[in-house]
């Protein structure tokens, strides 16, 4: 699980498929509302367990609009 405030991180994610460097592929990125206001980006990866690959499309009160902007096929 991360939250990652760095959209440059987030679009090379984007365009490499869901891989940077030698990490596992990325599942799915959310994007939201953080609970200071700012647009952060909920990232989950493909080993995760399956009740916790889609926990950033939940709103909470640090998670707001979360809406899927990329997900792995």
């Amino acid at each position: 699980m991360a939250t990652i405030d760095n959209k440059s991180m987030i679009d090379e994610l984007i365009t490499n498929d869901g891989f940077f460097e030698d990490d596992p592929r990325v599942y799915q990125i959310v994007e939201y509302i953080n609970a200071f206001g700012r647009i952060a980006w909920g990232v989950t990866w493909s080993y995760e367990p399956e009740l916790s690959l889609r926990r950033y499309e939940i709103e909470s009160e640090y998670v707001n609009s979360p809406r899927v902007i990329w997900r792995a096929k």
